[in-house]
């Protein structure tokens, strides 16, 4: 009788036996087959070029080299671009990182799982933490963008709370309209799929299952506890824990925060305890040691997360919105060399001084207009139905004459503080604060959550909405110049060296069209008392919301000011409110769109003063996503002329036509 082997089997059958292996979600079987015999070993890890690790890649993410860079991306990659990427992505390694980050983030975002694990020092925990993030957002980066060519209607929304005014018109939805109809069941196509299931990019899908429980443990605990680890600005963080920071806080920023599961009551096994940890390229997670354990385990007397109310889903989405609340409306956050917008002040490679106001220095003129002294204790007091906006420095009626003149000398005097000018940094060294972003998107959604239903909002909080282009867009429309020329030397092939100069472009970022703004605000001595306590406890404490409809178009293109993308020129748009605006008339908004030192693409937006044209308002916002997302722009708001009594609050824009 013959002996059959497993080695008798063609190489080329073999391997579709991994790649099957690797589709039904057992890629850590691949692994341990490599390991039965050096033939086998061989074929997975000394082939002659990177066919199988590709296909076996390609069963579980999408193919990267169709992810792009947005609109009209594809038409500034010459061929050889295209094969350089096919010759440098590392197919293999690539697939081995994200297994190990999915495993290790579901490791530790397990509340039993982690009392399994050998502890490690706090440095060592941090860059692997550093390290799963970054692949996360690796994956996020390259998802298939959206299809360009799909029309849906648009439907209004009618479950809007009674305290939120909605600017809207009755052509447009409120929210986006594409990654709703990803996410929500469809009439069957022509081919027999499911249309939503046939846009899903599988990227997604990978996400959306790691990310289930959140993200580790005591990176939870830190973006819902009772203070900021770090300080409010993270100016005691150190260099690897900022950019862990940075890194839980970009993926908080695009997913909201999701806090952490509640542990089952019921006695864990001894098989589930004799589980290891996942082990990928050399490292394999750990529970933290000393101060980054305490930050989870503290106050319990068992092993694992704390018993009692602390830690119930509820309370820790309050914390999380309280300390969002602390660093959003921060008013010592502003300075010129954030370009008073939500982004890391670097130079040359290094994090700058975060230069921080003495709180006497920047309080003390504004609270002597209220008659307020720091150790007063003025009861915060709300009318639920109250939606009054409160301007900066309005004081109202008699009161507002009677201190005309004391005004006049407090900011007289608080003006002049320091002469001393402070380095302004361009756009080229400009990174975004993804810590201060990641607030701005609990805010601003914990504000939503309480005015919509939650089907309502599946269209802004999807994951398919970080996708390139799945906002409304129709890339057909726009077609990029081959290369970026200036007007002047049209047809030339070269570009100003004025940065100012108008060169020929197009819209990469999905300019033009109707825009929702959520802006919130506090009543302005509310922003100014909880600036002066820093606690933000107050459980009345309450923003006012309005979402508002723009409509913007393109004006002219000038040159990035980063070389890298110089295919990607800065954009100069202009436009106006539509529909009846708080008073009732329409407000003129210019900006630009451009990128900045660390990929991000950064909104500038100017909103003039109601019926005329003088800058009255100013956003700063970075896109979440990739460009012509669906989830739109975070970022805050504040005054244009950037006066020391300037409020300000968290923002959050989104393209719906």
């Amino acid at each position: 009788m013959t002996s059959h082997s497993i080695l008798a089997l063609p190489p080329e059958l073999v391997e579709n036996i991994l790649i099957s292996t690797a589709a039904g979600g057992f890629p850590q079987a691949i692994a341990s087959f490599a390991q039965t015999c050096k033939v086998h070993y061989a074929l997975i890890y000394h082939t002659t070029d990177n066919h199988l690790w590709r296909e076996i890649f390609l069963t579980t993410f999408d193919d990267p080299r169709a992810s792009g860079g947005g609109p009209g991306w594809g038409q500034c990659m010459s061929s050889h671009s295209q094969a350089r990427l096919e010759e440098t992505f590392d197919w293999s390694g690539e697939f081995k990182r994200r297994v190990w980050a999915a495993g290790y983030i579901r490791w530790q975002s397990d509340p039993v799982a982690k009392d399994a694990v050998d502890p490690v020092t706090d440095l060592e925990q941090t860059l692997r933490n550093t390290c799963a993030f970054d692949t996360i957002l690796s994956v996020m980066r390259s998802a298939m963008p959206c299809p360009p060519t799909l029309v849906f209607s648009f439907l209004d929304c009618p479950d809007a709370g009674p305290n939120l005014k909605i600017n809207t018109s009755s052509s447009y939805p409120t929210f986006p309209p594409l990654p709703q109809a990803i996410g929500t069941p469809n009439p069957m196509d022509t081919h027999g799929r499911v249309f939503g299931q046939s846009l899903r990019a599988s990227n997604t899908a990978w996400l959306e299952s790691v990310l289930e429980k959140g993200l580790p443990l005591e990176i939870t605990a830190m973006f819902s506890g009772d203070r900021w680890a770090g300080g409010l600005v993270g100016q005691f963080l150190s260099d690897p824990e900022l950019r862990e920071v940075q890194a839980a806080a970009h993926i908080i920023a695009c997913t909201g925060f999701i806090p952490a599961p509640q542990p089952d009551p019921s006695p864990t096994s001894p098989t589930d305890r004799e589980h290891s940890p996942p082990v990928m390229i050399g490292i394999s997670p750990a529970r933290p040691s000393g101060s980054r354990a305490s930050s989870w385990s503290s106050g319990s007397t068992v092993q694992g997360p704390p018993a009692g109310s602390y830690m119930t889903l509820e309370n820790q989405l309050k914390r999380a919105r309280r300390l969002a609340r602390m660093r959003v409306y921060n008013m010592r956050y502003l300075a010129r060399n954030r370009h008073w917008g939500p982004f890391l002040p670097f130079s040359d490679g290094r994090r700058a001084a975060d230069a921080v106001a003495d709180d006497d220095e920047l309080l003390q003129p504004i609270l002597a207009l209220f008659r307020v002294t720091p150790n007063s204790d003025l009861a915060h007091t709300h009318d639920d139905g109250d939606e009054e906006v409160v301007e900066r420095g309005w004081l109202g009626g008699e009161e507002e004459e009677e201190d005309e003149e004391e005004e006049g000398s407090v900011l007289a005097e608080s003006a002049s503080r320091d002469d001393a000018p402070e380095e302004v940094l361009s756009s080229a060294q400009l990174y975004a604060d993804w810590a201060y972003l990641a607030a701005v998107r609990v805010v601003v959604e914990a504000n939503l959550r309480e005015s919509f239903q939650v089907n309502d909002l599946r269209g802004l909080f999807s994951l398919d909405g970080l996708r390139r282009g799945s906002a409304p867009y129709d890339w057909t429309a726009y077609r990029p110049p081959s290369p970026v020329e200036t007007k002047d030397e049209k047809g030339k092939g070269r570009i100003a060296d004025d940065d100012t100069a108008e060169v020929e472009g197009w819209d990469w970022a999905g300019v033009t069209g109707v825009w929702k703004r959520c802006i919130c605000w506090l009543d302005y001595r509310d922003l100014i008392l909880h600036n002066l306590s820093g606690e933000f406890e107050d459980p009345h404490l309450q923003e006012a919301v309005r979402i508002i409809s723009m409509r913007l178009r393109i004006k002219s293109y000038s040159k990035s000011e980063i070389p890298e993308y110089a295919h990607l020129p800065t954009i100069h748009f202009v436009g106006e409110t539509t529909g009846a605006t708080i008073h009732g008339q329409p407000r003129s908004l210019h900006g630009t769109v451009s990128v900045i030192a660390d990929g991000s693409v950064r909104w500038v937006l100017y909103s003039s003063v109601e019926g005329g044209e003088m800058d009255e308002w100013l956003s700063e916002g970075v896109q979440v996503g990739g460009v012509a997302s669906a989830m739109g722009v975070l970022g805050l708001w504040t005054g244009a002329q950037h006066e020391r009594m300037d409020p300000l609050g968290p923002c959050w824009s989104w393209k719906v036509g």
